[in-house]
């Protein structure tokens, strides 16, 4: 990004976003900011979004919650820092590059598996990745954590990103399907969502390259102040509650999650001119990847927390592959509080199962 585009960022959030949290005791009913990592708040943020506003998750917890989406997750990881968003579910990899910066922020609670992958249209000749030496890789942009995690796959599979493989900003949606289409690129690095996108444009199904980056987990990370942990914990905890049985919900009927989605954010539904059923059939599809991925409770058996020694390997990997710049040690770095884990555990799961099997329209 820019000089002048950070600049624009910064100012959009100063102006864009409500100051909350940091106060005193905890705020029941106080305005708090949610900052979401998808300016154009597509359906695999229906879980986290529509879901907990729609079915009153956020308000049984007090919480009187804005959703602001912004343009990644470096930015709203940064809202959070700032004290321009009391939280936020973004990268982990953003959370641990913003924390080594300003140790003012915690990560609360974590979500399984990884939604990164390095993908190929069903029928391509690529299978392993060591076919991809020659070949052209596309990303959304070169600079984010995809191309990084493509550039890993090579690595893990013995080549050299440098000299092995080629490299090409090819955006998103059409623009990257048709790269694919024009055998201008030959693979996709990206994640969940577009990559079903491009390959329902293409007519086709994506298929993702093995490699043991697609193993990774706790890649995705719920992030506050420290500050908010010490004076707030119960407007944190309630938080998270509501974010883990909107997963529950949404993973049990994600038809319903996204209609919800779209209740609330109509700006998320396709254009009229996508076939309402094939808009709704797609955007089921994505959400219900998204659940398969990062949904359901940690190898602990609670939800939100991963033991230290897979968050450990996460964190290695992202260090070697230079999604970030230097690891960290789990246990000591202090960017890592799950010490309200047992509090936002304290729902009854079957109940919100139940309520999502007899949710209507």
């Amino acid at each position: 990004m820019s000089r002048f585009g950070v600049i624009a960022v910064v100012a959009a959030l100063a102006a864009g976003l409500t100051a909350c949290g940091g106060g005193g005791g905890d705020s029941g009913g106080a305005e708090t900011v949610f900052t979401v990592p998808d300016k154009a708040l597509t359906a695999t943020t229906a879980s986290y979004t529509s879901v907990p506003i729609e079915m009153g998750y956020f308000k049984s917890e007090g919480v009187d919650v804005t959703v602001q989406p912004v343009d990644s997750a470096p930015t709203a990881v940064q809202s959070v820092a700032t004290g321009q968003a009391f939280m936020t579910y973004a990268s982990l990899n953003a959370a641990i590059t913003a924390y080594q910066k300003d140790p003012s922020i915690a990560v609360v609670g974590v979500t399984n598996g990884s939604i990164f992958r390095l993908v190929v249209p069903q029928d391509s000749p690529i299978k392993t990745a060591a076919d991809l030496k020659g070949k052209t890789i596309g990303a959304n942009t070169l600079a984010g954590v995809s191309a990084l995690f493509a550039k890993g796959v090579v690595k893990e599979a013995g080549g050299d990103p440098a000299k092995d493989a080629s490299f090409l900003p090819v955006g998103l949606g059409a623009q990257a399907a048709d790269a694919l289409r024009g055998k201008q690129v030959d693979a996709y690095a990206g994640w969940d969502g577009p990559n079903v996108v491009i390959g329902d444009l293409l007519g086709t199904t994506m298929r993702d390259i093995p490699s043991p980056l697609n193993d990774m987990t706790g890649t995705s990370a719920l992030v506050v102040r420290k500050e908010s942990i010490k004076k707030e914990p119960k407007r944190v905890a309630g938080m998270v509650r509501a974010f883990f049985k909107a997963m529950v919900f949404s993973e049990k009927n994600p038809e319903a999650a996204i209609k919800l989605h779209w209740k609330q954010f109509p700006q998320s539904k396709p254009a009229s001119d996508v076939p309402a059923e094939t808009a709704l059939a797609q955007a089921v599809r994505i959400l219900k990847l998204r659940m398969e991925i990062t949904g359901g409770r940690g190898p602990s058996g609670e939800y939100g927390v991963i033991d230290d020694a897979g968050l450990q390997k996460t964190i290695a990997t992202f260090a070697q592959h230079s999604m970030i710049t230097a690891p960290l040690d789990v246990k000591s770095s202090g960017l890592f509080d799950f010490t309200l884990a047992e509090q936002y555990n304290a729902f009854d799961e079957k109940a919100v199962e139940q309520e999502a099997q007899k949710w209507k329209a």
